[in-house]
């Protein structure tokens, strides 16, 4: 197609139904402001506004978080236009539109570009200042454990894991702010004044509680990047705006063995490990899989790899399977998935009459 225009664009999104759930949404929002960035804004929010949930705030919010460096395009806009019926016009241009079309489009490209870089800049910049951070919570509200309530119901051990040694608050402000509240009465302050709608405030927050475990997480030269806090529920988070991509959280040594696990969660690494003796390498979620398994195999040219793969058969596309199967087969590995099978089956009852 064409470059498109924002008439181009006006009269595609009249095709395109902005209720159509957040993903979807928000997926029509990148396409755009990865092709106009912020001079797509005002049409972008008249199509949304089309829809019954629409939330001035909430499009904001949404608009603000999408990067214009996303590897979503005006493409996903467009075909999903095609799809419902949209036919433009193709009027003939002369040499002079199609000039000025063409240095439109010189122009949103380097816009495009020099805009990428700064959000890069800043993506940088907090994944350095969480960091930090990371490491501050560490040393001064952490110590090493041997076990919790968590470990204990997953029948595993601690290998390296912290615990909060208090409550706290752990606030991401805006402009590269982090803050820990610390003491009773200040942490009941501070939900006292909390806004009761999250596109109200301008900052994030955890509700970390006294001995939920903290497992740092490192890249491949040990540095620590971001922090996976898991509560007593067993609940799973993160330090906004921290890094997480090829990071992970290492149990064992690596000279223990020739072969080297990888699992999605602490608790299945820590059963191979305890089962094997096998170094276990915690790659956080199914999507980290693939990266940290590449740091891996190039500082680690000769271990037997075997990726311990989350067995999703309730998920779209079964992604424990897939991005284990892929990692394998880019870096080299084994894949071990777990059989359901048995559970899965309800016992056959016998037929109604039968002895």
């Amino acid at each position: 197609m064409q470059q498109p225009s924002l008439q181009d664009l006006e009269e595609a999104l009249a095709f395109i139904d902005p209720e159509q759930g957040n993903n979807g949404w928000v997926l029509i929002l990148m396409g755009i402001k990865h092709e106009f960035g912020d001079a797509g804004y005002d049409i972008a929010e008249s199509w949304s506004r089309r829809g019954d949930s629409f939330n001035p705030k909430r499009f904001r919010s949404a608009w603000n978080s999408v990067k214009r460096s996303g590897k979503t395009t005006i493409a996903t806009v467009f075909k999903q236009a095609y799809d419902a019926g949209y036919k433009p016009e193709k009027p003939e241009l002369s040499e002079a539109e199609k000039r000025k079309r063409q240095e439109q489009q010189a122009k949103r490209a380097a816009e495009r570009q020099a805009q990428a870089a700064a959000e890069e800049a800043i993506q940088q910049r907090w994944k350095e200042t969480i960091a930090d951070f990371a490491v501050l919570l560490l040393n001064q509200y952490t110590k090493p454990i041997d076990t919790s309530p968590y470990l204990a119901r997953k029948k595993v051990r601690s290998f390296g894991l912290h615990g909060f040694t208090c409550s706290v608050v752990v606030v991401i402000g805006p402009e590269f702010q982090t803050k820990v509240i610390t003491g009773n009465e200040e942490r009941r302050a501070f939900f006292a004044a909390l806004p009761p709608k999250r596109e109200d405030r301008d900052y994030s927050f955890l509700d970390i509680r006294h001995g939920d475990i903290a497992m740092p997480l490192f890249d491949i030269d040990r540095k620590v990047w971001n922090l996976q806090v898991i509560n007593k529920l067993g609940t799973k988070l993160f330090i906004k705006n921290g890094r997480k991509s090829g990071c992970f959280f290492f149990l064992g040594k690596s000279s223990q063995s020739q072969q080297m696990a990888f699992a999605e969660g602490y608790s299945t690494a820590a059963t191979v490990h305890m089962a094997t003796g096998w170094p276990c390498v915690v790659t956080v979620d199914a999507n980290n899989i693939v990266p940290v398994a590449k740091a891996f195999r190039h500082k680690y040219h000769d271990k037997q790899f075997v990726f311990c793969a989350d067995n999703d058969i309730h998920v779209k596309g079964n992604p424990g399977v897939s991005k284990a199967t892929e990692a394998a087969k880019l870096v080299g590995g084994a894949v071990a998935v777990p059989d359901f099978s048995v559970v899965q089956q309800p016992e056959q009852q016998p037929a109604e009459g039968a002895a």
